[in-house]
């Protein structure tokens, strides 16, 4: 039988997933479509024995399952594994994102992806809702955005945040939006992320349509080095993840204009304000510019914000005494 031509190319990221990634990859060969599609794995130096079955899998399943393997560990370099390894080998004129430890639950999301995209020309990507499933085994599955309804997203709702959207699983964008991505994109991999920036350069390409069917499954702590429970590193990582955002807007504002463009400068003007705060500049929270935004915390912040700059010594002895390293 002749193979299908392959439409669709999924990237997966798989590092240290022994536990996870045959899920990821069952997910990805359960799948019913009348195009063909193609699985290219990074398989990033795990020290479990991840790499032996993404050997077997590619071993059984040499027309999909298609790996990489690294001799070195590039996450720990800042490298934008993505786009500078998997993407140049993708064949499909969509691309699909599921990280090792997530994986697919229903076996004709691409094919309803795929038709979505193929009849609204006008849209950039196609995404859908998620299961959150948590590590700890006392915490119930959610679904991850339980508004309803299929809907539109704007490129002002997903400056929000990928918290308040999508999740990275659920992605099918168009080719062309994916490829020659954009300096700041890239360099946002350096702050430990690249989906949020990702989202914005699809929704500024085109509207994002969200199908209100959850088709993947987030698993939420599976990966202990992401967040951490301890304080200090907690605070650390926070402060990392805002700074990036911080450049990932002032990145991404010379390509906007118009609504799109104020969107972006009301974020980075709240993610100042948020990096102040979690710094300890309490000064600079109670200046004019962040007046509006100073007015809409609540009271018990206000307060609590005034007193720090009132009594800036014994605010630096609290920052101490919690391991905050500035």
């Amino acid at each position: 039988m002749e193979a299908k031509p392959c439409r669709v190319s999924v990237l997966c990221l798989a590092y240290n997933h022994a536990e996870t990634i045959a899920d990821a990859l069952e997910g990805f060969l359960k799948q019913k479509a009348d195009f063909g599609i193609e699985v290219l794995v990074n398989e990033d130096c795990s020290t479990d024995n991840t790499a032996e079955i993404l050997k077997n899998y590619a071993e059984r399943y040499p027309e999909i399952i298609r790996p990489v393997f690294q001799t070195e560990n590039q996450y720990s370099k800042d490298v934008c594994i993505e786009y500078e390894y998997l993407l140049p080998l993708a064949k499909g004129e969509y691309i699909a994102f599921c990280e090792g430890d997530d994986y697919w639950t229903d076996s004709e999301k691409l094919q309803r992806q795929v038709d979505f995209l193929d009849t609204h020309p006008d849209y950039s990507a196609c995404v859908h809702n998620s299961i959150g499933h948590y590590a700890d085994p006392d915490r119930p599955d959610e679904l991850l955005f339980p508004e309803g309804g299929d809907r539109d997203l704007d490129f002002d709702a997903v400056t929000k945040g990928m918290s308040f959207v999508f999740h990275t699983s659920s992605i099918l964008a168009r080719r062309e939006y994916v490829d020659n991505p954009p300096a700041f994109l890239l360099n946002s991999q350096a702050y430990g992320f690249t989906d949020y920036p990702q989202a914005l350069w699809l929704a500024h390409h085109g509207r994002i349509r969200f199908l209100d069917k959850p088709m993947s499954v987030y698993r939420i702590g599976s990966n202990p080095d992401a967040w951490s429970s301890n304080q200090a590193k907690y605070y650390e990582r926070r402060k990392q993840f805002v700074t990036g955002e911080i450049v990932m807007f002032e990145g991404i504002l010379p390509f906007l204009e118009g609504e799109e463009k104020r969107a972006a400068e009301r974020e980075l003007h709240a993610r100042r304000f948020e990096l102040y705060y979690i710094t300890g500049r309490v000064e600079e929270l109670l200046k004019p510019e962040f007046r509006d935004l100073f007015r809409r915390k609540s009271t018990a912040f206000r307060v609590s914000t005034r007193l720090k700059k009132m009594l800036p010594h014994l605010h630096r002895l609290y920052r101490q005494r919690k391991g905050y390293g500035d």
